[in-house]
């Protein structure tokens, strides 16, 4: 896993880099320029001749500009310093590092009025590079000034836009953008990656993300705090759970689903395949009773337990009592996908909440059947893996929907505390965050998951995981990596608009093959 970070806590790494440390903010600062030229050369090979401009505030974010400016010169690049200040307002390692490019004849064009903008446009509107060093994670508000006018016209430019840190104009804690941001095709994130950085819409600006090793020591880096961890394949390689030689059907557990009503079947064929491929040993579809002799045929591999229903075709309040008889002894428990929002059900649901004490998944409508009380989660003893979308989140929470997706890791965070239950916020970049430490945020999968059964997939395997022993942390997290993980496989050979959620099923053996198991 990788370290997510503040604004506020990556300055304190630096604080800690160089005054216990005793390694110079010029070095700091050297490094990071030269990472930036690196991206730049990582993308154009030879860049002699190659026409760069380099905009660059007067701060610390400026001074990384000034080093790439200046390795850029030294490799025959063409380079062009656009400072949006004055010489005089630049101070500390940053004054050092412009003084150092003045002094090898590095052309530097001060941009402080409108009037500049007009001198110096058609020079750096023709740039191949644009390196964006304006503001860095100093955001408190959107870019005034000429700053702001320096963000729009660059977004105007055609140029390849190389971002130092992060793009100007984006919250780095909150991903939130409240004017005019930098669209970039790289960043260039100094030490660790900034939470705005892998959080929407701010990640639509970042393009590539590069991670830049600066020289901060491994042991400032494991002793600070963060903000959240990346997922990483290595990460869930090592927590899958283990396979045996000598192992039978009943050695990877027996979970049992409550889902599904009249019109909406298919979320049970689909959660129950995910749960097999993920390696449960055995599952059985726990449906209304109109509905249970489907799955013989549709699903051979899933057995039935049918249950009372309403009139309406959901599982009626009078299926508790059968649900949790059955659920005696079984390893896990899913709730939620293709159940109907009926009175009955709703009681369903509490029932089954209370009285089974197995690791339980509660997904889609069964999270919306508890969210005007969800004291049934708090109470209860075994683990527990809530699944919401932001409207469901939403609904838990009694927040709406844009403060949820305001504050995605938050929110998350808040809820798992709350509750002492799992949370997985899913959506670009899901969220899983447990009662206790630091969220993890998700970096896989694309927009072909958003299609209507995604979720129901993503249950499925986490439920199956869960049946296995999996810690109910562990489950939630490798079902989501390799949920994203089958997308991005899919997306590799097709059109991810044409995924559906069945092909999420079909890809889980290549995603686990991907892992070396």
């Amino acid at each position: 896993m990788i370290k997510v970070v503040t604004a506020k806590q990556m300055r304190g790494i630096d604080e800690r880099t160089i005054n216990e440390k005793k390694i110079p903010g010029l070095i700091l600062m050297e490094n990071a320029g030269s990472a930036v030229a690196a991206a730049v050369v990582e993308k154009f090979g030879n860049v002699s001749d190659l026409s760069v401009s380099v905009f660059s505030g007067k701060g610390n974010n400026g001074g990384d500009g000034f080093v790439a400016a200046r390795r850029l010169v030294n490799m025959g690049a063409d380079v062009t310093l656009f400072l949006v200040a004055s010489r005089e307002e630049v101070s500390g390692d940053a004054a050092v590092n412009l003084a150092a490019f003045e002094a090898m004849g590095g052309s530097i064009k001060e941009i402080t009025e409108e009037r500049h903008l007009n001198n110096f446009r058609i020079k750096f509107m023709h740039s191949a590079v644009m390196v964006d060093a304006l503001l860095g994670t100093g955001l408190a508000s959107a870019p005034r000034g000429m700053v702001g006018r320096m963000i729009h016209l660059m977004n105007e430019a055609g140029a390849c836009k190389v971002a130092v840190d992060l793009p100007s104009g984006m919250d780095s804690d909150s991903g939130q953008i409240p004017g005019d941001c930098v669209w970039a095709d790289i960043t260039v994130t100094l030490g660790l990656p900034k939470v705005g950085l892998l959080t929407y819409p701010a990640k639509a600006r970042v393009g590539k993300l590069v991670i830049a090793d600066i020289s901060i020591p491994s042991v400032v880096v494991d002793e600070s705090p963060c903000a959240a961890y990346t997922l990483e394949a290595a990460d869930i390689q090592n927590r899958l759970p283990k396979r045996w030689a000598d192992s039978n059907k009943g050695s990877y557990g027996h979970l049992v689903m409550a889902c599904g009503s009249v019109g909406m079947g298919g979320t049970t064929a689909m959660a129950g395949l995910a749960a097999l491929r993920m390696g449960a040993g055995l599952v059985t579809a726990a449906t209304p009773q109109g509905m249970a002799g489907v799955y013989e045929t549709s699903v051979p591999e899933m057995m039935s337990l049918p249950l009372p229903q309403t009139k309406e075709g959901a599982i009626a309040f009078e299926a508790a009592e059968v649900f949790i008889k059955f659920a005696q002894g079984k390893t896990a428990a899913l709730i939620g996908p293709g159940l109907r929002a009926d009175p009955s059900t709703a009681r369903f649901v509490r029932e089954v909440i209370q009285k089974t004490h197995m690791p339980l998944v509660l997904d889609a409508d069964g999270l919306n059947m508890i969210s005007d009380d969800i004291s049934v989660i708090t109470e209860r003893k075994a683990p527990t893996i809530m699944t919401p979308h932001p409207g469901e989140m939403a609904r838990l929470t009694g927040k709406s929907v844009v403060e949820i997706q305001a504050d995605r890791l938050g929110a998350a965070e808040a809820l798992a505390k709350a509750t002492g239950a799992v949370v997985a916020l899913k959506g670009a970049g899901t969220i899983v965050a447990g009662p206790e430490g630091p969220p993890r945020i998700n970096l896989t999968g694309n927009h072909g998951l958003a299609k209507g059964g995604s979720g129901d997939v993503l249950a499925g395997m986490i439920v199956g995981l869960l049946a296995q022993g999996c810690a109910s942390m562990a489950a939630a997290e490798i079902a989501v990596w390799l949920h994203g993980r089958c997308a991005d496989i899919y997306a590799e050979a097709n059109d991810p608009r044409t995924m559906i959620p069945t092909d999420i099923v079909g890809l889980i053996p290549r995603a686990l093959a991907g892992l070396g198991q």
